[in-house]
């Protein structure tokens, strides 16, 4: 692991939240699902008014502490595909709560250099899913990719200024430069994004947020952002999440994504899932299963 905030984190080796590591198979296709670091979870972070701690209480380890991956996906192909850049080399107020950096190692341990990512399809512009798209100058750090986001989440985050998770400076600037290249594609509705990757809308959690849907061979997996933070919340989907724009529409939005799951099939895998773990939900049951090897 290169020299920066993850170096010295207690959750360092942990393979559930920093060094998760995962290939889905999708058909005769993979995903590569990577973490760029860990997200340690508030005890009030998401649950419902009668219970705003149930998913910490669900998810605690040992020693009463929920550390989460901060995911991204690579799918290979003619055009290589990168869904979101993780936090960067950042440690959020210097807590030790949301700490990036490890994604450009994991990538190379892979074989993959910035320079073979054509895409990156961003789920949403919060701060730990866009730290690797510019560098500390606001210089992009993936030099041929083209940018792929939900307009609603462009207008809000870059155009307005309401957003109560604003984006860092060099990644603002990294985004202008981009889109004064003509390298940034604002997405509306559901559209193909890359040959057997297709965008979902998935607004709530942000107002333009995006699920990936990743096809090949009559098999799917649904790459699901922070729309879901947890495999619970595909069953539990009243769950709610304290950074949730718009609680409402989140939570319808959960509610499509799980009854689509449970009645078309197929894998799927937020950022934020342990391990970056893949779940499915039993057609016979509400119950969630997990792929062995995702």
């Amino acid at each position: 692991m290169s020299a920066g905030p993850l170096e010295s984190h207690r959750d360092a080796a942990d393979p559930g939240s920093v060094a998760a590591r995962q290939v889905v198979q999708v058909g005769d296709r993979q995903i590569l699902a990577l973490s760029d670091g860990v997200m340690v979870m508030p005890p009030d972070f998401m649950g419902t008014p009668e219970h705003p701690s149930a998913a910490h209480d669900a998810l605690q380890n040992q020693d009463g502490r929920v550390s989460l991956p901060i995911g991204c996906f690579v799918i290979p192909g003619e055009t290589t595909v990168l869904v979101d850049a993780g936090y960067g080399p950042n440690d959020y107020l210097a807590r030790g709560s949301l700490v990036g950096g490890g994604l450009l190692d994991a990538l190379d341990a892979d074989g993959i250099r910035p320079t073979d990512i054509d895409v990156i399809a961003l789920s949403h512009l919060h701060l730990d899913h866009v730290g690797w798209v510019g560098d500390r100058d606001g210089v992009p750090v993936f030099p041929n990719a083209q940018i792929l986001v939900g307009r609603a989440d462009w207008d809000y985050f870059m155009v307005g200024s309401d957003a109560v998770l604003p984006l860092p400076d060099n990644v603002r600037a990294a985004l202008l430069t981009l889109a004064q290249a003509g390298r940034v594609t604002l997405l509306d509705g559901d559209t193909a994004v890359a040959s057997g990757v297709t965008r979902l809308d998935a607004a709530g959690h942000t107002p333009g947020h995006s699920v990936f849907v990743v096809s090949d061979g009559g098999e799917r997996a649904l790459l699901l952002g922070d729309a879901l933070y947890c495999p619970e919340q595909l069953t539990e989907t009243d769950w709610a999440v304290i950074t949730d724009v718009d609680p409402a529409l989140a939570r319808r939005t959960r509610k499509s994504l799980a009854e689509d799951l449970r009645l078309n099939g197929g894998k799927a895998v937020g950022c934020h899932f342990p391990g970056l773990r893949v779940g499915r939900i039993l057609r016979s049951s509400p119950a969630i299963s997990f792929d062995g090897r995702a």
